[in-house]
Order: structure tokens, then sequence, then C-alpha cells
């Protein structure tokens, strides 16, 4: 069942309290978007979060310290102010017969390993090629697969905020710079978690698997929504690896900065170009947080620890996840959270400049919807441009798709017209499948940016 504030919770997310979008030129610096300062230092840095470690979640009404007597564990954090911890052995047990113990315990909702996540084009060492300047990345063939050129005549995405949970992004690009999404006294509205601060720039050089790969999948952003602003979250390191405790960690930031859940300083819309290999539990209750879609009359989900998330839901729109699918070119090998079925979520394939599937893409009933990930020009850091293929590279073309129609979404109230916090991102990701374009052999379907901004039907691809 989806998140449906109670009046009691409306009047609590009340008391907290105190545009359409269109063809706008970009202003030249962000302050009209810019949010209220907020504070960060409550956050730790993340990295030694480990993918030894062990995540459960306690029943409604267990406590921590009796578990942790019980089987003898390290409680080495807390999941907000949720009952969710990530622990290790205190002594010489093993971490497998802490989980088995862990998991017959009937204290424990779950208990899972704190798997590792990574970008979908380190699996098959994939890196990105120096080319390119801003004119091929605006006239590419992109562009014109998307309908984007039509789009922007109704929409730019301004207004939107688009976090990118990734690898960190190239402050200084010259073509994202003015994009970032900032605090009001300035500074990038971002995060580090594998550093534990607020700089979330790129780090390390070409001899890393990772490096660059936030930086491209933000320039895509930037290409569907150019007037949207960018949230950039590292969590992933030079390699490209990272692990689900601090993508939850992560993705609940994203969508409430300051911690305050009524103000709307949060992403509308998250790109996770990254994803693990099995599903857990953890990564899938953060997607349900993030989109506002977790089941409030779960019983354990009545635990207070759960209320920040109950109050931001009763003020606003749950954010619009869309995440790549994978590179194993396989309908049997999952990528998650891709995968997960989570309503309002977007489980992005690749396609190619022939309107086809992308030979390394993933496929499958569970994938949603297609964008470009072959040969795709984007930002890369030292201010350059570069080419990189895979389904990391289609999803930022989602996600800004996603931020153009929120754009035209009012976000008060309009007499006949839905607003913002009445839209849920199953609402979004209706829109964008049901207004796509067919591609050649295959059921599976591309964006047409333009037509879901009309709501109009789109045009299938022409087939070579």
């Amino acid at each position: 069942m989806r998140f449906k504030p109670s009046p009691i919770v409306a009047l609590l997310a009340a008391g907290l309290l105190a545009a359409c979008g269109g063809g706008d030129p970009l202003p030249e610096t962000a302050a009209a978007d810019a949010v209220p300062d907020q504070t960060t230092s409550a956050l730790r840095p993340a990295q030694a979060a480990s993918t030894a470690d062990l995540v459960l979640q306690l029943r409604r009404d267990a406590g921590i310290g009796a578990v942790a007597a019980r089987h003898g564990l390290r409680v080495l954090d807390q999941f907000g102010q949720r009952p969710i911890y990530r622990v290790r052995p205190a002594g010489a047990q093993s971490a497998d017969s802490l989980l088995a113990a862990l998991q017959q315990d009937s204290d424990v909702r779950f208990a899972e390993r704190n798997l590792a996540s990574q970008m979908p084009e380190g699996q098959r060492n994939s890196v990105w090629l120096i080319g390119g300047d801003a004119r091929t990345y605006a006239t590419q063939w992109v562009p014109q697969s998307l309908n984007l050129p039509a789009a922007h005549g109704l929409s730019t995405g301004r207004g939107v905020r688009v976090a990118v949970l990734d690898t960190g992004v190239d402050l200084q690009h010259p073509a994202l710079a003015n994009r970032l999404a900032r605090r009001a006294g300035g500074s990038v509205l971002g995060y580090d978690f594998v550093d534990g601060d607020a700089i979330p720039a790129e780090a390390g050089s070409r001899a890393d698997a990772g490096f660059g790969h936030g930086t491209h999948v933000a320039g895509l952003v930037a290409l569907a929504a150019p007037g949207a602003r960018l949230m950039p979250v590292r969590v992933l390191d030079t390699q490209g690896r990272g692990n689900v405790w601090v993508l939850a960690e992560a993705l609940t930031w994203a969508v409430d900065p300051d911690g305050q859940p009524g103000t709307d300083d949060g992403a509308h819309v998250i790109n996770l170009s990254l994803g693990t290999t099995a599903p857990t539990q953890l990564l899938t209750l953060a997607v349900q947080l993030a989109s506002c879609q977790f089941d409030d009359d779960d019983d354990d989900v009545q635990h207070p620890g759960f209320d920040a998330d109950r109050l931001r839901c009763a003020n606003r729109f749950g954010a619009v996840v869309a995440s790549a699918a994978g590179n194993s070119g396989s309908d049997v090998e999952m990528q998650y959270p891709a995968a997960e079925d989570v309503k309002g979520t977007l489980s992005v394939a690749a396609s190619t400049a022939a309107h086809l599937i992308a030979s390394f893409s993933n496929w499958g009933s569970w994938v949603r919807i297609a964008a470009p990930g072959e040969a795709v020009v984007s930002t890369v850091p030292g201010g350059g441009w570069g080419t990189w293929s895979g389904t990391s590279m289609a999803a930022p073309l989602v996600a800004g798709s996603a931020a153009l129609l929120l754009a035209t979404v009012p976000k008060d109230g309009t007499v006949g017209q839905p607003t913002q916090r009445q839209w849920t991102g199953e609402d979004v990701m209706k829109r964008l499948t049901d207004r796509s374009a067919g591609l050649c052999a295959t059921s599976l379907r591309q964006i047409d940016a333009w037509a879901a901004v009309a709501d109009q039907q789109a045009v299938d691809k022409p087939c070579r």
C-alpha cells in the first residue's frame, strides 16, 4: 500500500509548514533556486561501512540493547532514528553464524549482509573515451532520438531538483557549475558520503575505474533538463564501488537534506546509475521511503523512528527514482534497485541510434523504459567531454525527462489541475511510459520527452 497520510499526520505536517515549467532561458546562476542553509554536521563519514557488516531491522517494540546482549553484537551505526542498525560480531563469532541467529530472532524483522554496490560499467571494465566538445554534446544523436528540442519548447525542468547518486561531480565544469543546486550561502547542495564532507566532487584520476562516471551522468541530466538543478551526492569511491548502507543513507538524505520534513529542500527526482546484483530489504525500504511508497499500515513502520518520513510524505511529492537496468545483456540477470517492484521507480534499459536495444543492456519484463545509452557524449572531469556507453547513460536521460514533466505540474492548487503534492512517482512513470515510442525488434519502448510533457501520442521510431 502506498503511503497515505492520516488526518493526524496531515495536521502535524501542516504545523511544520510555516510554476509551471516553460521554455525559460537558463539563468546565469542558481540563486533563484537556492534553498536555506542546512547543517550536515550530524552526518558521519560512511567509508567505514563494510560489506563484512550485517544490517538488521528490529520489530516495533524491540530494543537494540537486549538484542545486542543476546547475540554479542557490536552496534556500529543507526539508520537515522529508525530501528535499523549496522552491526558486527563483538567477539570471535563468524558473521555467517551471527546472521543465521539474527534471522531466527523474533525481535528482528530482517537481517542481511551489507552488499556491495557499483556502477554497471565497472562490471565490464568500460571507460570513457576522450573527445567531443559543447557543440557535439548538444547536436549528437541523443536529443533528436528523445525529441528533446520540441520538449524544451514546453519545459526545461526549471524548479526541479535532480539528485545524482554516483562518484561525485566535477563542480567546476563549465557545462555544470551554473546548473548545481545551491544553498542560500552559495555552497553546493550535495554531500560526499564516502569522505564524509559537504564537497561531493569527483576524486581520483583516469587510472581509476570510476573516475568521471558521476560527471558524465550529471551532464546527461543537464542535456535532458537544462533548467533543472543538480544535487551531486557521492556514494561510490574512485573505483566506482560502494555498499547498500551508504546508498540507503544517501537516498533518504537526498529527499530531506536539512532533516526538516516540512521544508521543500530535497530532490524531486533521483538518478541511480548503479546497483547491486541481489535484492536487499534495506535498499528496497530506502527506495520506498524516498518515493513515499512505503506501507504506513505496517506495524513495524509505526515505530516513532519513521515519523519524519511520514511527515515529509504528507507535505510533499515523493521522489521519482530512475535506475540503470545493468549491462549484462541479459533478461535473467537483474540489477537492484532497478528490478525492485516499487511503484514510481523507473528501471531503464539502453537503446542505440538504430532504435534497437543495445547489445550490452539488460532487458525483460521488469524493465520499464529505454533511453539512448550507446556512444553518448557528455561531460567529464577537467572541463572536458567524453563518450561512454551503458545503461548508466540511459538512466539520467530518463531522470531528466521526468524533471521536464514535473516542472509543468503546478506546485500550488489550480482549479481542475493536480498539483505536485497530489502527483505520485507512479503518475510520472505512467505518463512517461504511456507516451513513449516503440523500439525495433522488441516490445520495450523508449522515452519521447515531448510526447510525455505535451501528453500526446508518441510516434514509433523507424526501423532499418
